[in-house]
């Protein structure tokens, strides 16, 4: 079961990875090992000879399982069981992250009477076999090994390996939900209290991915807490073979990646997917390009990039892995690797060659890598392609089951897309539709889910305390021109002090001019919205309606005889098809539905989302507050009515509505690459903070586009105020406070 390859990387600890700048070539790597097998077994030689064995695994582990085969029994007959576990522990977990089980069932077993009379290390060898066969997908051994296990760690008081093994006994079951959650629950429990936090960030990262792994929102929330964890001191060193004696989750941070990685595939957010990739990339195999685990992330790295739609960049990773795996092609045992090869086939026109690449993956069984999708849909796909119909057919049947659980991820979308081209091929116009329609349903609702851009959400925390000091400054000279101004009204004040009954009259009378612009003000940007969605109507939707209109009676006039008649008619579906997503998109700018249906905080993250899909800019969206604001349960009613999170309908939307026109300033004129934006909610106010990185407003600049004029309208209606400046290192800040 390669589908938790990278969860092995992980948690199996493996020990060919590089841990200093020590590189060996073949001829040195084996003149070494001449020279320290006849030197006399003491301590310092045998952590020297076992330093030699990791530094030469990192460009050649089989040189190190030579060295292995020679050296235990040259330890053995020192009567030393504490080196002989070491070796052998490691030499198992290397064996097994590499897919070697049955060798490494052996080592284990080995390692098991070895440590017959140690309850430490005993305990120890039973988390390894636990995790082993669960990785094999052998339950009954998992079961065997777990329960005696779980007596020996129990009876000895050693809550690590307890922690261990009530966690890789849940791996062994991941179809059984409940006793999946009962039992990685359990396993946080006992690690909580531990000093040491790999127990405890095992448990934590596996109930992240397998117990959460349909709930890609609540899984994202579990990982990015476990992005603080991964920098706890006991996870973060990097012992050398001989200090491994228990389950250290060295690789805490690449492992996080690895599955941000896979929950941005599965959401079909390819952008997000690559940053992870290649921070994964950067963090695993650019420091030690040639590990026996490099080929594995070549192929999966060859993968985003052709989703990304980077093919040439695809082409170089295919390329690096096809040497390093080091066997003629058709002999690569990793279907990640034939998937991209078949996505950059297709791209090249070349549908033969891409089937037979899709058809070599699909060979390989359940194996699905990084991508969680199964290989069974790009072999469905490439059988449409080369008008094998039926046999399309057959496969896409099979993947039906799969469809409930996961209909709104990518794999629901491609089916259908798949789906949608099998029933275009058939002729089948009903059919394609339908199936076209639920794809484009999801490919919108894939658009708008909060995708969770994790990169963002960091940097935004790392700069945040830059971006407080900018509001500060900003503050303290609209403060300072306040003073002024203060200063000045004194003045008049003073001067005015024997007419008081007359300026209290013009102050009122000013207070009613104030009030009634204010009204205005806001009429007007209502008015001036209203204008856009009109002119959106009459030029977009009516033109693309007019289009429709021409075909279909162009058809009724010439008849379906007409040789090009059923283009006509595909071409209005998707005419059609065009008109229902612009609407759509009209009538959340009409009424923002995504508070109404899931609360303010997930329509700006919404709003997010869209933007960066359109690639026109990126947008990092920090929102922090809001529970219960809006949603279903939340706002009740309309004008005052008050929700769960205390705020009117009426207030949400005009909070939206100031996001919105900012973030739409920024796409229109900023010229700006990025935009962190912020919304938070405090005790007596809300800020909205927008910093861009454009060209910025010059300081002898009146800022006051039509676009700012509508959220100042806003802002002064609601009784706010709004600070507006250029920053030092170019672009521009906007500050919005708003009195709750």
């Amino acid at each position: 079961m390669l589908k938790f390859f990278f969860l092995w990387i992980g948690c199996c600890f493996v020990w060919c990875l590089p841990v200093r700048a020590t590189d060996y070539t073949d001829q040195e790597a084996r003149a070494a090992w001449e020279h320290w097998k006849h030197q006399p077994v003491t301590e310092s030689n045998f952590l020297a000879i076992c330093d030699l064995m990791q530094d030469i695994g990192k460009t050649n582990i089989q040189i190190s399982y030579e060295i292995l085969s020679e050296y235990v029994p040259m330890v053995r007959k020192t009567g030393n069981r504490k080196w002989v576990h070491i070796l052998l522990m490691g030499w198992a977990r290397a064996k097994e992250a590499l897919v070697g089980f049955e060798d490494a069932e052996t080592l284990y077993r080995q390692a098991l009477d070895n440590a017959t009379g140690d309850a430490r290390r005993y305990d120890e060898v039973l988390v390894g076999l636990s995790l082993m066969y669960a990785e094999w997908g052998k339950t009954d051994s998992v079961d065997k090994y777990d329960s005696i296990g779980k007596r020996s760690a129990a009876g000895a008081g050693d809550m690590e390996n307890l922690s261990f093994l009530y966690t890789f006994g849940a791996v062994g079951h991941m179809s059984d939900t409940a006793k999946l959650g009962r039992e990685l629950v359990m396993a946080m429990r006992l690690a909580d209290s531990l000093p040491d936090k790999n127990a405890l960030f095992t448990a934590r990262y596996n109930y992240a991915t397998i117990y959460c792994q349909n709930d890609p929102q609540r899984e994202v929330a579990i990982l990015e807490s476990l992005l603080g964890l991964a920098k706890d001191s006991t996870l973060s060193h990097k012992p050398r073979l001989y200090e491994r004696t228990d389950f250290y989750f060295r690789n805490a941070t690449p492992s996080i990646y690895s599955q941000l990685v896979q929950v941005n595939l599965l959401l079909a957010d390819y952008e997000n997917a690559a940053k992870f990739g290649e921070l994964l990339y950067d963090a695993v195999v650019a420091p030690n390009p040639h590990a026996p685990q490099a080929p594995f992330f070549n192929s999966e790295l060859a993968m985003v990039k052709a989703y990304q739609g980077q093919y040439d960049s695809a082409r170089q990773y295919l390329e690096r892995a096809r040497n390093l795996f080091g066997v003629a092609e058709t002999k690569i045992p990793y279907p990640s690797y034939f998937l991209a090869a078949g996505m950059v086939a297709e791209h090249e026109g070349l549908n033969e060659q891409a089937l037979n690449d899709y058809a070599a993956a699909y060979k390989m069984g359940g194996m699905e890598g990084i991508h969680l999708m199964p290989s069974d849909l790009y072999y469905a796909h490439g059988l449409i392609l080369t008008r094998r119909l039926d046999e399309a057919e057959r496969i896409l049947a099979k993947l039906r089951p799969e469809l409930p659980a996961r209909t709104y991820s990518a794999l629901g979308y491609y089916y259908y897309k798949a789906y949608a081209e099998l029933e275009k091929a058939k002729g089948d116009n009903a059919g394609y539709g339908g199936a076209l329609e639920m794809s484009y349903r999801i490919k919108d609702s894939l658009a708008n889910l909060n995708h969770y851009r994790a990169i963002q959400e960091i940097e935004a925390k790392v700069r945040l305390r830059d971006k407080e000091q900018q509001i500060v400054r900003l503050r303290m000279e609209g403060d300072a021109k306040a003073r002024e101004s203060r200063s000045e009204r004194v003045f008049f004040g003073v001067v005015l002090g024997l007419s008081v009954v007359m300026v209290v009259l013009w102050i009122g009378r000013i207070r009613k001019q104030h009030r009634i612009r204010v009204m205005q003000g806001a009429i007007d940007a209502e008015e001036r919205e209203r204008r856009k969605i009109a002119d959106q109507l009459h030029d977009e939707v009516g033109g693309l309606l007019s289009l429709a209109t021409l075909n279909l009676s162009s058809t009724l006039e010439k008849g379906r005889e007409d040789a090009g008649a059923d283009e006509k008619l595909l071409k209005t579906q998707e005419v059609l098809f065009s008109v229902a997503t612009t609407v759509r998109e009209l009538s959340h700018r009409l009424t923002p539905l995504a508070i109404d249906k899931y609360g303010f905080k997930r329509a700006v993250e919404d709003l997010a989302a869209a933007v960066n899909v359109s690639g026109k800019l990126s947008v990092q969206a920090v929102v922090i507050g809001f529970e219960g604001a809006g949603g279903v349960g939340g706002v009740v009613g309309a004008g005052g009515a008050r929700g769960a999170g205390g705020y009117s309908e009426a207030f949400l939307s005009d909070l939206y509505r100031m996001v919105q026109e900012l973030v739409h300033n920024v796409v229109k004129h900023a010229q700006a690459a990025h935009v962190l934006l912020e919304v938070v909610e405090h005790e007596r106010s809300i800020t909205i903070m927008v910093d861009d990185d454009g060209v910025g407003i010059k300081e002898d600049k009146t800022v006051n586009g039509k676009g700012l004029e509508t959220v100042r309208s806003k802002i002064a209606y609601l009784k706010g105020r709004v600070e507006i400046g250029p920053k030092r290192e170019g672009g521009t800040l906007i500050v919005i406070e708003l009195p709750k």
